[in-house]
């Protein structure tokens, strides 16, 4: 007796009859497959010639063929994705206990609800790093429910990041296996995702690639625009949304949410098959289709097709034989060896064949390609018509290729693109817009990328201060997005120096920043697909203007000043405005301010401070306690004005105050006694002069 028809590790695995049911045709799972598989092996044990061996394996046979479909042992799968990010620390009415407290007792008495043998897993996103948009963690893996084991990571839970819950919706189907069962994301959440990824091109996608995926919403405490924005997640996927604006309905929201998820329909229907195809008779040929994928279904677009003869050495002609562009062509041949090669927009594949000799050759060329559905649509219904300069640019991008290689570049106009399958990186630029996404192509995909289908449009202006009717000028707008990798944690996508600036920028949440002067507003915008979001910043100004004279009757006119204005109530370090203007007039945000002016360019200096309200206008006279000392060199009684001459004026410290070697200088000074040295080459004079504030002051130093 043959050792492997006794072996207990025997099993019909080894000749193919495994029940796995495809999306039609016969494939392994078909009856009418197994039935001829069947047959390869009663034929095969029968040629062994051993008769238990024959019995034991035909009983099985029939086992497997009369057993029910395999989905009906897979176990219901759930997913609980809850946000662990720095809102869930706000209150709901009708409770002092957070937002993440108040769920979490939620789950405490849904869970031991659920029938044991339901598997359950929890996903957590923000809870451990400040502004990491990657911050998402399985934190209990799939198993039967173990409410203890669940619900440990929870309490320890500390919010405190930003809140991916898109990523973590597609980290957590990853893990569900995707069988014949039924599965379920239930996300428990406060807040639209912050991190300028759309949660509904991702429902999308995820209901083309997982049907049979739902995804049930419980939205605590969530603004009515978000929770609107959320509630396109389980309208696609077939789940229920639950908005919950009182903490005593987060727990009956929440159980029926994980009993949805976990209600078990007793499993999916098995698809009929197809019908079998049979070759066509007829001359020897090559019948002709392509597919996206191996295995999958025949597209119906025009490929182009070329032939080439294929000689004894295996080696192709340098020029086809045949070449044509069609869905699927049918070409007589003679029999042979031959070498297809089909091609499609940015996709080429060759396949060697050989044609039968007595009837047509059906082959399919699996492309393993995908195709990227372009459009600037969504773009225009966001915010205006695209501009004919706008460009797609599509990168392929490898293992170590930091920016990636440009394989096409074209107008941003409606189209479908052939693609190999792999890693992109695309950009839609027009203008100051330009958006850019990384994205998978699996193979046998269709899809539009996540670019312009999510763009939203911003206009800002800025006042001076409420109730005034004009914009303001000079005003500079600023456009920043969270990036971790960026020195402080953010960096600039647009700014714009019009009085009513535009911005037309991909969905996500921007922080505003409008600066005048010393002014600076930041103002944090949420931005959706399809909004157009309107703000009037308020710099809340106010007006002071600024002037300086000496004491005195009749003061010397002062003809340079410099002034510098520090903020006491800001974090600035130096000043906030300057002004080399004699009589400036400022415009500075309502506060507490030293004001300092230096008259001249020596230690004339006066200082005050001052309070400012908005829309207020103030004027504020400051008299540093100065006068204005001129010197001059003389020679019998006359001044001499030509010569070299260096001055050196020193305090009453020695400390020098005034270096010069202008013939006659002249400048303020604080009022005080100062030593005056003139030296020449011929000699060395000195003389103490007393300076009073207000006066003119003229030194005359003579040559004897």
């Amino acid at each position: 007796m043959s050792s492997w028809a006794m072996s207990d590790r025997t099993s019909l695995s080894q000749f193919g009859l495994r029940y796995n049911p495809g999306r039609g045709g016969i494939g392994k799972g078909h009856p009418e497959f197994m039935m001829r598989r069947l047959a390869d092996v009663l034929r095969t044990i029968a040629s062994v010639g051993t008769l238990p061996a024959l019995v034991a394996a035909s009983s099985a046979a029939v086992a497997v063929l009369l057993a029910g479909p395999a989905a009906a042992d897979e176990p219901v799968r759930v997913q609980i994705v809850f946000d662990g990010s720095g809102s869930m620390w706000g209150k709901m009415p009708g409770s002092s206990d957070a937002k993440f407290t108040i769920a979490r007792e939620a789950l405490r008495q849904a869970v031991p609800a659920l029938d044991r043998s339901t598997e359950i897993g929890l996903v957590l996103f923000g809870h451990r790093r400040r502004g990491d948009c990657s911050d998402v963690e399985q934190a209990v893996g799939l198993g039967p429910v173990d409410p203890q084991k669940l619900l440990a990571p929870l309490e320890p839970l500390n919010p405190k990041g930003r809140g991916p819950l898109t990523l973590a919706m597609v980290a957590a189907a990853d893990v569900l296996p995707g069988g014949e069962g039924r599965e379920s994301l239930v996300l428990i959440h406060d807040d639209y995702d912050n991190c300028q990824n759309d949660p509904c091109q991702m429902a999308g996608e995820l209901h083309r690639a997982r049907p049979g995926l739902a995804i049930h919403v419980v939205s605590i405490g969530t603004k009515p625009e978000d929770a609107e924005r959320i509630a396109c997640v389980p309208r696609i996927t077939g789940g229920k949304h639950f908005h919950v604006t009182a903490a005593d309905a987060v727990a009956p929201a929440v159980a029926e949410a994980l009993r949805l998820a976990s209600l078990d329909t007793g499993g999916l229907q098995v698809p009929k098959p197809k019908a079998i195809s049979r070759d066509e008779l007829g001359p020897p040929g090559l019948r002709l289709t392509a597919a996206l994928a191996e295995g999958g279904e025949a597209i119906d677009e025009p490929v182009t097709w070329r032939v080439y003869s294929a000689g004894g050495d295996g080696k192709a002609s340098k020029a086809p034989i045949v070449e044509t562009t069609e869905i699927a062509p049918r070409l007589s041949l003679p029999p042979g060896d031959y070498e297809i090669e089909a091609s499609r927009d940015l996709v080429t594949v060759k396949q060697s064949v050989k044609v039968a000799a007595n009837r047509p050759t059906p082959v399919t060329v699996a492309l393993d390609a995908g195709v990227i559905q372009l459009s600037a649509a969504p773009f225009s219904e966001a915010g205006g018509e695209v501009s004919s300069d706008a460009v797609i640019t599509l990168m392929k991008q490898g293992d170590d290729e930091a920016e990636g290689e440009v394989v096409w570049l074209g107008p941003a106009s409606e189209r479908e693109l052939f693609v190999p399958a792999g890693s992109y990186r695309i950009v839609l630029q027009d203008g100051q817009f330009r958006a850019e996404r990384s994205i998978v192509v699996p193979s046998g995909s269709r899809g539009a990328p996540p670019l312009a289908t999510a763009v939203g449009r911003i206009r800002v202006e800025a006042r001076d201060f409420i109730g005034l009717e004009t914009p303001a000028d000079e005003v500079l707008f600023r456009i920043l997005e969270d990036d971790p990798a960026a020195p402080d944690g953010r960096r600039e996508v647009a700014r714009s120096a019009a009085s009513r600036a535009e911005f037309k920028l991909p969905a996500g949440t921007y922080h505003l920043v409008a600066r005048k002067g010393a002014a600076e507003i930041r103002e944090l915008i949420p931005l959706g697909a399809g909004d157009d979001v309107r703000r009037i910043v308020d710099l809340k100004l106010a007006r002071i203007s600024l002037s300086a004279q000496l004491p005195g009757e009749t003061p010397p006119a002062i003809e340079k000043a410099t002034w510098r204005v520090f903020q006491l109530d800001g974090n600035a370090d130096g000043p906030v405005a300057r002004s080399i203007r004699s009589d400036p007039t400022l415009q500075l945000p309502a506060g507490r301010y030293r004001v300092e002016v230096r008259v001249g360019r020596l230690n004339a200096v006066a200082s005050r401070e001052v309070e400012l309200s908005e829309a207020s206008e103030q004027s504020l006279v400051l008299q540093p306690s100065a006068g204005r000392l001129e010197l001059r060199l003389s020679y019998g009684g006359l001044p001499l004005s030509g010569g070299d001459v260096f001055w050196d004026v020193r305090d009453s410290s020695g400390q020098v105050v005034w270096r010069t070697m202008e013939p006659e200088p002249r400048d303020f000074l604080a009022a005080g006694v100062y030593t005056v040295r003139a030296e020449t080459r011929e000699r060395r004079l000195e003389q103490t002069v007393e300076l009073h504030p207000g006066e003119v002051r003229q030194l005359d130093m003579a040559l004897e």
